[in-house]
């Protein structure tokens, strides 16, 4: 008897010890790269290539997102100098305005014969040498004669200051096709090195990375970490995307990146990472784009879409192809990519950096 009491005392105790478990499991210790080099002991020759492909990868991806911040600044740059011209064109207006009225003040005075000649742009040289103008110097002529000489000089400046951002743009657009060309080789000779790897290799390869990339999110901001957003999936198929985390990189117009950019092949299927009720549109710099409003109110916002697979208000079931990747928007030109958001509190609240979650369900 006392037998059976202590026995069911200590399954008591191993029940509760259980259970404490299984509510606080015990942290499990961060995979080391000695331990993937042990598990990769029958993939030596393959997990070498991944890991110069990956490497490979993370430096076109550096000089991919350098270029299209460079084309950024170019266009912002060009953007500028465009108004000052389209601002000096209307200076220049105002003042040739002025010396014909004054023509016209000068012929209706008897001062000046033919008023006609300043009427047109190409004559007003002509007209700025005429005694006639020249004598009304003392009346305000002088004034717009400096006027006009120092605004057609501004203009001109500009002008061909214009004309060299453009050549400049021109010259840099074409280097960034180069450039998003060997990107995309780049992730897909990663893609392809990884599938070289044995299972377990792989999967450990993967949570290794998968937990250097928390610890950085980590370390650079102290909100990073997985968002409790429930039953939730990768918007690509396994294996098919790569991304890093960027959340907070500089953007053009002092803007920030609020999202991860996910590179995948062209007209790639992505799919509902829940399930919920979408809304589709098109504009602005995320091009084709989806907010996808989870049934538990967390919304997921798709952008640069080569099209969609669902309509307006449509339900969706979590894994449902509901568009393809593109480079629709601001995106045009470069490697296809979704721009993926993660708004915790819906559509109208704050993004939060989706990268540790996304990480946590495609890698």
């Amino acid at each position: 008897m006392v037998s059976l009491k202590a026995h069911g005392r200590a399954l008591l105790f191993l029940t509760l010890i259980a259970l404490v478990l299984a509510l606080f499991p015990m942290p499990t210790e961060a995979v080391t790269r000695s331990q993937v080099d042990a598990a990769c002991d029958d993939s030596r020759e393959q997990l070498a290539e991944y890991r110069a492909a990956r490497a490979l990868y993370e430096e076109k991806d550096a000089e991919y997102w350098a270029v299209v911040e460079d084309l950024d600044e170019l266009e912002q740059k060009q953007g500028r100098i465009q108004g000052s011209v389209n601002s000096q064109t209307e200076d220049l207006g105002v003042i040739q305005d002025k010396i014909e009225e004054q023509a016209v003040q000068l012929y209706m005075m008897g001062g000046f014969s033919n008023p006609g000649i300043i009427l047109s742009a190409s004559s007003v040289d002509q007209f700025l040498t005429t005694s006639e103008f020249l004598s009304s110097a003392t009346v305000g002529g002088q004034q717009n004669i400096d006027d006009l000489i120092a605004a057609r000089g501004e203009y001109t400046r500009l002008q061909e200051t214009l004309d060299g951002v453009h050549t400049e743009l021109e010259v840099a657009q074409g280097e960034a096709e180069q450039v998003a060309a060997d990107h995309q080789a780049a992730m897909q000779a990663e893609q392809d090195a990884y599938s070289k790897l044995s299972t377990n290799c792989a999967n450990l390869q993967k949570q290794y990375e998968i937990e250097q990339a928390e610890a950085a999110a980590r370390a650079r901001q102290r909100a990073a970490g997985s968002v409790q957003v429930g039953s939730y999936i990768c918007p690509f198929t396994l294996g098919r995307t790569s991304f890093r985390d960027t959340w907070g990189a500089p953007r053009s117009g002092g803007r920030t990146h609020k999202g991860t950019d996910m590179f995948a092949a062209w007209h790639e299927p992505m799919y509902a990472v829940a399930s919920g009720r979408v809304a589709i549109a098109n504009y602005g710099l995320g091009g084709k784009v989806i907010w996808l409003t989870a049934d538990n109110g967390v919304a997921y916002y798709y952008a640069h879409l080569s099209g969609w697979n669902v309509s307006n208000g449509q339900r969706v079931s979590q894994g449902q192809t509901i568009g393809y990747n593109g480079d629709s928007g601001n995106a045009q030109g470069g490697s296809p990519h979704l721009h993926f958001q993660l708004h915790p509190n819906g559509r109208s609240g704050a993004p939060v950096n989706p990268y540790p979650t996304l990480a946590s369900a495609c890698k």
